[in-house]
């Protein structure tokens, strides 16, 4: 077989990554950080050398930098430099020390100006995150996480975000003044999906008032005594390890998820439509027997959750109430629109499960 030669110095020498599409390079870019990007475009291609300037996607990082005001240098360059009439689609930033040094602000305020719909950032302030985070018409997905100990405290006043969907809040206090009530969401107008995780509400009241409300997920919630959720769209509820003493929800609920350590005590008459039902309760201690009162407050669970058709209970929860049948013997069962039981074993063996006559015919 015969080879041109010629062409295949020319396909070898040929810029590959100059036929590359756009709106491809975009992407690719937009798995890095802005300085890496930066760097490979001015490196990589001479086609490349001024895509950074149009990407959507910005990613800034002051670990990347040995001093802030390095970092503030390569902010100032980059904004100052990038093509004003491409539009921020997102924006991912972390970084240390206090929010209010200027060079993040530049970068808000740009990125607001710029009609962003999604803002990730991962920060350790010192104190509290200044108001101009928290107000945007055109933000539709919002994550806030710090990484200190103490929990970074937010804006005293409610968040004006009319176009956002979904809000992920984990170490952050949204109230620290132990006030009567507290309102955060309610100028969040198109709010779908809400998880706050290991969030700290110290106020009597925490009021999630949020019409569109579709999702919502308290993950190591700590904090008020009382949380009223006035959202009649809400149909899916997780539960994870919170403290409170009273949980108001609209009826309607769908889906409901709930792990804890102890049967939950601010159940009431809040499950009546509810069609499908996770529960895990961490009681099982290798040398401890379990509790009649627990039992008690499962079988108390039971009956407000009634209305269930899928119900998946975790071995503790099992071998708990078959510890104590004559409770069981002195109870309707509250099933009667039961279609699938399951038995989520964890880390534990299933053989050895307990599970007595009474119990089995007290769920089925």
């Amino acid at each position: 077989m015969d080879f041109d030669h010629n062409n295949v110095r020319a396909s070898l020498d040929e810029d590959r990554l100059s036929s590359l599409p756009l709106e491809l390079i975009h992407q690719i870019l937009s798995l890095f950080d802005t300085k890496f990007a930066v760097q490979t475009c001015l490196l990589l291609s001479p086609r490349w050398k001024l895509i950074w300037t149009s990407m959507p996607c910005l990613n800034f990082s002051c670990s990347g930098f040995k001093t802030l005001p390095k970092f503030s240098r390569f902010v100032t360059h980059v904004l100052s430099h990038r093509n004003h009439q491409v539009e921020v689609s997102s924006l991912n930033l972390s970084f240390r020390g206090e929010a209010t040094q200027v060079s993040v602000r530049k970068i808000v305020n740009y990125a607001f100006l710029h009609n962003i719909q999604e803002l990730i950032v991962f920060s350790s302030p010192k104190n509290e995150f200044p108001p101009y985070f928290f107000s945007s018409h055109t933000l539709k997905h919002l994550t806030f996480a710090t990484v200190l100990c103490d929990p970074c405290l937010s804006p005293k006043t409610p968040w004006d975000f009319p176009a956002l969907t979904t809000l992920y809040l984990k170490n952050i206090s949204l109230c620290d003044d132990y006030r009567e009530s507290i309102d955060r969401f309610s100028n969040c107008v198109n709010l779908n999906n809400l998880t706050l995780e290991f969030v700290t509400v110290n106020a009597k009241v925490f009021e999630i008032i949020t019409p569109q409300l579709f999702n919502l997920r308290l993950i190591y919630y700590r904090g008020s005594n009382v949380i009223n959720v006035i959202a009649h769209q809400l149909e899916n509820l997780t539960i994870i390890h919170c403290l409170m003493k009273d949980l108001n929800i609209p009826l309607g609920l769908s889906s409901f998820c709930y792990k804890g350590y102890n049967p939950p005590q601010w159940f009431k008459n809040c499950f009546n439509s509810v069609n499908k039902v996770s529960v895990t309760l961490s009681m099982y201690r290798p040398r401890n027997p379990y509790k009649k009162g627990d039992a008690r407050g499962i079988i108390k669970m039971f009956h407000e959750l009634h209305s269930v058709r899928y119900l998946t209970l975790n071995l503790d929860i099992i071998e708990c109430i078959s510890s104590f049948p004559k409770l069981l013997s002195t109870q309707p069962s509250p099933f009667s629109n039961l279609i699938r039981l399951n038995i989520d074993s964890g880390t534990r063996d299933t053989c050895k499960l307990k599970m007595s006559t009474k119990a089995r015919n007290f769920l089925l």
